[in-house]
């Protein structure tokens, strides 16, 4: 048994004799992966990188939609329209809307009424272009939802602004000077009821203005407020696939990779085919 775990151990003398054995595959595996990288690296076209961050548009307080179904809108066959189609280069494309869509790789935040886009194109303006576009249309279409629910808003602001006025013309005939000459002091009940009705119109109209108070708030940022990019859109003026040092760095790594899993192959290839002998000699004795 002692022999046995002698023949299986692996001592740190094979493993320096493996190594050494493997130089001479390490090299030219090395020397062909780079080779490879760098005809990839300089064939390779440079892309760049435009991301921004988009804020749903507001309406008195609320999101015009949610971030989820703008998610599912833009995937729509004709959610786009032809100018973002030719922004982002997607005319030619027999579903253009959705080559938008996989190319601006929305991306939800689940904490906020965020989504955030980011595009890859051949130059930084091209990339910016098709970003701008996308976002102007969200923005536009955004809008449209929007614009029935201010309608709504401004005719109830207008309705309730005559009934202030009509509560106001009331109040000035229910003045405390016409109070003392309409009535004579007998009239006491007449007089009440008219104080209780100056009252009542005094509060109706302190609630009134309130209302027009709260309901114009609403109308007013950031209750009320388009689609906006929260933060600047972030466009650097590098290619974001053209990285020598990573590319070097992979090449190298899989270079060596190779070159000892070749080593490993050819030193276990004799082994392997020195069983399969074994186990026919068997066979053919029996025979």
């Amino acid at each position: 048994m002692q022999d046995s775990y002698s023949e299986d151990e692996i001592s740190l003398t094979d493993i320096l004799l493996f190594l050494q054995d493997s130089i001479g595959n390490v090299v030219k595996s090395v020397l062909a992966c780079v080779l490879l990288g760098g005809g990839y690296y300089f064939s390779t076209p440079k892309l760049y990188e435009a991301s921004a961050t988009i804020q749903m548009a507001m309406a008195t307080g609320n999101p015009v939609e949610t971030p989820t179904v703008l998610l599912e809108k833009i995937k729509l066959p004709l959610y786009f329209s032809q100018a973002v189609w030719s922004a982002c280069d997607t005319n030619e494309d027999l579903t253009p809307s959705r080559k938008v869509a996989e190319k601006i790789k929305p991306v939800l935040n689940k904490s906020a009424p965020f989504i955030g886009f980011s595009v890859q194109a051949q130059s930084t303006q091209e990339a910016k272009e098709c970003l701008q576009a996308v976002v102007a249309d969200i923005a536009a279409k955004q809008a449209e939802i929007a614009k029935p629910i201010l309608d709504q808003k401004k005719t109830q602001i207008a309705q309730l602004e005559e009934k202030l006025n009509l509560a106001v013309e009331t109040s000035k005939i229910l003045t405390p000077n016409k109070l003392g000459t309409s009535f004579p002091d007998t009239q006491f009940a007449s007089r009440a009821l008219v104080l209780a009705t100056t009252l009542s119109n005094s509060r109706e109209i302190k609630d009134l203005t309130n209302q027009i108070n709260d309901a114009k708030v609403s109308l007013e940022e950031p209750q009320t407020k388009a689609t906006a990019l929260p933060t600047p859109m972030y466009a650097p003026e590098f290619a974001v696939n053209k990285r020598p040092v990573f590319t070097l760095g992979i090449s190298l790594m899989l270079g060596i990779f190779f070159g000892l899993l070749i080593t490993g192959f050819t030193k276990i290839l004799p082994s392997i085919r020195k069983h399969l002998s074994d186990a026919k000699e068997p066979k053919s004795l029996n025979a």
